[in-house]
């Protein structure tokens, strides 16, 4: 059932994606071209099919089964549905470029590699709510590193004297640092609200608690203070260009080190 519902998502993520390829290299050539609806169609049909697969990968009557590959393609489902909504009111359809492919990959590794790392807790509303969040917040800093990168590329060609095709097809710099830290602002605002629904949840149910969980909460707090060192920055000092991408970069290695790094060692040590 799953393989039946991930093929054709894959297949309407890289059409969208060649799609979104072919309206950039027209705007680059000087076409004003906005997103069209075929593109969104297309975005709607790979979410809906990607989202009916996760579920039937991750439920069962035991409870969620959460394993790394699963958290991956949930993170890719969530990122490619915060870009598509962003798209209402925010030029980021050039993010399509790597966050749909990268929907695409996390979808065919979930169908190639199911886990089988079952939440014992599942049932529990608490650790639901503090998952999703937790997902939801990682989600944003993936779509915040890849602006971050956009803006490296705008601010790289500028100081080059050499703005190519791909910088008149983007928005304007200023533009996208504005976007960037609104993502890492929202972001922020979710991680926090993680992090204090992960230490309720240990509070609650102390003995529930396994040193990995130790481990990935001390080091999500590493990345909220780099963030939050980050936005005092920008409102405080002006922070822009190459520091608040250092920033963002560092901030998102760590949670990707949090989350990933201590899935990947709990699955080698058990």
């Amino acid at each position: 059932m799953q393989l039946a519902l991930a093929l054709p998502a894959i297949l309407l993520y890289l059409i969208c994606t060649q799609q979104i390829w072919r309206r950039l290299r027209r705007r680059a050539a000087g076409a004003d071209i906005p997103c069209g609806r075929d593109i969104a169609l297309l975005w709607i049909g790979a979410l809906v099919l990607h989202g009916l697969a996760i579920y039937t990968g991750i439920a069962s009557p035991d409870g969620l089964t959460l394993g790394i590959t699963h958290a991956l393609s949930l993170v890719g489902w969530l990122v490619a549905l915060l870009v598509l909504i962003a798209l209402h009111s925010r030029p980021v359809e050039n993010l399509g470029l790597i966050l749909l492919p990268f929907a695409a990959l996390t979808l065919a590794a979930e169908t190639i590699f199911p886990g089988s790392h079952v939440l014992d807790r599942a049932g529990d509303l608490l650790l639901a709510v503090h998952i999703f969040i937790s997902l939801l917040a990682y989600s944003l800093f993936v779509i915040a590193a890849l602006q971050s990168g956009v803006l490296w590329l705008q601010d790289r060609q500028l100081r080059n004297h050499r703005p190519g095709a791909l910088l008149r097809a983007l928005p304007p710099l200023e533009h996208t640092e504005t976007v960037l830290f609104q993502i890492i602002g929202l972001g922020f605002l979710l991680l926090t609200v993680a992090i204090v629904s992960g230490f309720v949840y240990i509070s609650e149910f102390p003995d529930a608690i396994q040193p990995q969980q130790i481990i990935l909460f001390t080091i999500f707090l590493c990345s909220w203070v780099i963030f939050a060192t980050l936005l005092l920055g920008r409102w405080r000092f002006g922070w822009r260009g190459r520091i608040a991408i250092r920033w963002t970069l560092s901030g998102f290695l760590i949670l990707l080190l949090a989350y990933f790094g201590t899935e990947v060692a709990v699955t080698l040590l058990t």
